[in-house]
């Protein structure tokens, strides 16, 4: 269950949760607070996708939760698994009005916006999640802050991300590789840094090109025009590419034709675009943050560098342009890597054992 589906990591890891499940045997539905947005339209998949409709107005909260509480009775919901703070506290509240309850598991995806204050808000969040069966972070850093938030002795897990399995690019060894750059364009993400590297090695007579897919959130905008009049700037708008957001077909399509992949992130947990390149078989350059390195071993599984050193994400990109036999070995050794540790099945697998030691408990 979260807010909305939409398309970010947060989203898709739930989404992913529930068809890695499904695919176990086990039923498996998603709940959309708001909207369901794509989700709800895929035909073919074995996850129900069920939306609340909910708006800001008192009345229409009401109406969600109780649609909220005969779903989760008339579906016989044994484990409802959160993401998002103002969910949890609809579950919460909905919850409490029941005789026979689920487990219920939460999830926190992101370091920042803990709710770490004094304000009635924050104390209600805390007390929501504490009544939970099973507390995860994103990752380690994020489950770490958020144990110190609740403070007390309950116990705060690392849930990693899953993604699909999908097919292998077919242009790893391409002599003018495509240099793929996915997510919101923010600052956080830091995606000017990759348009001034690669406006660096153009002037080195290297060929490629630079895609860059994602869109702004609605107060970032300006951020994100100013991004795309960097390359313009930078003489290199010929080089780089902004398709925007997305959606999974476009993006099938433009794995398979990609090559390298970069993660310029300021910050991460760990990187549901950066797990999807790994399986699609690109050589990755991505920044040494949040649980990266868990994913990537630096010179076998793609490239670490630091955030914010422009002269390594330089080179790096440059190793992998030149070094084609160097690029796909990167690349097939990132794919087993995803394949044995971050596909759906290995997800399930951990689901399915956190709820089997749950049990025994």
């Amino acid at each position: 269950m979260i807010g909305r589906f939409g398309g970010g990591g947060a989203e898709r890891l739930a989404y992913n949760l529930a068809l890695a499940l499904a695919e176990t045997g086990a039923k498996s539905i998603c709940i959309a607070v708001r909207d369901a947005g794509g989700y709800a339209a895929q035909g073919g998949v074995p996850v129900e996708v069920h939306a609340l409709s909910a708006d800001r107005s008192i009345g229409s909260r009401v109406r969600a939760a109780l649609r909220l509480r005969k779903l989760l009775i008339n579906e016989k919901v044994d484990v409802l698994h959160v993401h998002g703070s103002s969910t949890i506290v609809l579950c919460y509240l909905v919850l409490r009005t029941m005789w026979r309850r689920p487990q219920v598991w939460f999830t926190w995806h992101d370091s920042g916006g803990l709710p770490e204050g004094s304000q009635y808000r924050d104390r209600i969040v805390r007390r929501a999640i504490r009544s939970c069966q099973r507390i995860f972070g994103s990752s380690q850093g994020v489950a770490d802050r958020l144990q110190t938030v609740l403070g007390g002795n309950r116990r705060v897990e690392v849930f990693r991300n899953g993604v699909p399995m999908r097919d292998a690019t077919e242009r790893c060894d391409s002599p003018e590789p495509n240099i793929l750059w996915l997510a919101r364009m923010v600052p956080t993400k830091d995606p000017q840094i990759v348009i001034r590297a690669a406006a660096r090695l153009a002037t080195e007579g290297l060929r490629f090109k630079l895609i860059m897919a994602g869109d702004a959130l609605p107060a970032q905008q300006a951020y994100a025009d100013e991004t795309r009049k960097l390359a313009e700037r930078l003489g290199i708008a010929d080089r780089v590419q902004f398709p925007g957001w997305l959606d999974d077909v476009a993006i099938d399509q433009l794995y398979r034709e990609g090559a390298i992949g970069v993660q310029s992130s300021l910050t991460e947990g760990l990187s549901m675009t950066l797990l999807e390149q790994m399986m699609a078989g690109l050589a990755i350059v991505a920044t040494d943050v949040g649980d990266t390195r868990v994913a990537i071993v630096n010179e076998q599984t793609g490239l670490l560098i630091s955030a914010t050193d422009e002269p390594a994400l330089t080179h790096a990109l440059r190793r992998l342009v030149i070094d084609i036999p160097f690029r796909c070995r990167l690349a097939a050794t990132a794919r087993q890597q995803a394949t044995a540790y971050f596909s759906l099945k290995a997800m399930a697998t951990t689901a399915l054992r956190l709820l089997g030691s749950h049990d025994e408990r």
